[in-house]
């Protein structure tokens, strides 16, 4: 949908602040368990390999789902689709605060999952509904950026509530608030949901075929990898080059606080020059190169400076190739739930396998040396985009598309 009045309507941002709330509390929620390690570990006698498994389950959950999600948005609708992943996550939410066993609250967290891959499967389908092309890498940064802001948001609560069942009760009451929001102000535009494609198969094959979706899905797998593993392994790695636990613990947050706004920036900045490439090549290869030089060289008054600058350079980079799956202009609109499922179980089975039976194994506990690869693996995402055709709007594959529309028109 290009240009049309609901694109441009003021309600497209109630839409972005819709998904991106539920986005930070879900997120927030699924990650609450990694501030009580002790708890697990000490307490319950978890194993620490099970421990990171659990924190880990919901991109799990996103690659078993996110393709059925994606096609059943195309055929049902996303707002429906959605709703009831949504509701899955919410009674699991509320079930784990009655989790006494390490089990049923690994199902419970693994059942939370399900409502997050309906969302990444179809928050390009969403997002691109209520935006132009000129924005929808925007409204893209702004619903990936909520993840950061809910984890942040929800570690640093939950550092502070020293027992799990508060903690679960807390995350499970904000993240109501949020499908309260959810069910009340989204909708997608007068008009989107009726494009459904009655033949899901049809859509995956047609997809499938597509080598730009392919492309950029493979970008991702490398991105995600990276991602991820910052997620929850700086403090320890840090731990490694010699910093005390506090000094660790303050160093990673502050890498995330400063990673964040790179979400906000990098997606703007691509829809302002009409380029993805360009901004993707110096988040990549400038980014990577100065978080691996913190990596390797020993901890000075360089290092904070390097991972800051690094952090807020590179972190944008996932959300900059999300929402380019929204301008592939070869994929038909009513396909877009399909498109945003595939990419997304790359997405998540890359975030789930590679990081623990990959990396771990190959840098031989210096967890330094993981995060190496972990530049070398955002190296590679960038080089993968490179190898696709610009996405931006000054790009050559939507020149085509408009010189197609126009002669059409014309012989009209």
């Amino acid at each position: 949908m290009k240009g049309n009045e609901q694109a441009l309507s003021p309600k497209r941002w109630i839409a972005v602040i819709c998904i991106g709330l539920m986005h930070a509390s879900l997120m927030g929620a699924l990650m609450i368990p990694g501030a009580y390690a002790s708890v697990f570990i000490g307490e319950w006698g978890v194993p620490q390999e099970l421990f990171v498994q659990l924190t880990m389950i919901s991109f799990l959950t996103g690659a078993i789902f996110s393709i059925p999600m994606g096609m059943l948005a195309d055929r049902y609708g996303v707002t429906k689709v959605l709703g009831i992943g949504m509701v899955i996550s919410l009674v699991a939410s509320i079930a784990r605060i009655f989790c006494t066993d390490f089990w049923p609250l690994y199902a419970s967290c693994f059942a939370m999952g399900i409502g997050l891959a309906g969302m990444n499967a179809n928050s390009v389908k969403f997002l691109r509904a209520w935006f132009s092309e000129k924005q929808v890498t925007t409204a893209m940064t702004l619903y990936v950026s909520g993840a950061g802001i809910g984890v942040t948001v929800a570690m640093g609560v939950a550092s502070q509530v020293p027992d799990l069942g508060p903690a679960f009760t807390g995350a499970s009451v904000v993240f109501a608030v949020a499908c309260i929001i959810w069910f009340a102000f989204a909708r997608m535009p007068k008009g989107v949901e009726v494009m459904k494609d009655e033949y899901s198969m049809t859509a995956v094959k047609s997809v499938l075929s597509n080598k730009t979706l392919l492309l950029v899905s493979l970008a991702m797998v490398f991105s995600m990898t990276a991602s991820a593993s910052y997620a929850g392994n700086v403090p320890i790695a840090l731990q490694g080059k010699g910093l005390d636990p506090v000094t660790a613990a303050a160093w990673a947050s502050l890498i995330n606080l400063c990673g964040m706004p790179s979400n906000w920036i990098i997606g703007p900045v691509a829809d302002f020059i009409k380029r993805i490439k360009p901004v993707m090549a110096v988040s990549s290869f400038l980014g990577s190169a100065l978080l691996i030089a913190a990596w390797v060289a020993p901890v000075g008054d360089y290092s904070l400076p390097l991972f800051l600058i690094g952090a807020f350079v590179t972190w944008g980079n996932v959300a900059l190739i999300k929402g380019s799956v929204g301008m592939i202009p070869t994929i038909k609109p009513e396909y877009m739930g399909t498109a945003g499922g595939i990419q997304t179980f790359f997405q998540n089975l890359a975030a789930f396998i590679i990081p623990s039976f990959i990396l771990t194994p190959l840098c031989g506990g210096d967890m330094a040396l993981f995060f190496v690869y972990c530049g070398v693996a955002v190296i590679l995402a960038g080089v993968t985009m490179m190898l696709a055709p610009e996405l931006g709007l000054k790009g050559k594959i939507h020149q085509e598309e408009e010189a197609e529309l126009e002669a059409v028109s014309r012989s009209a």
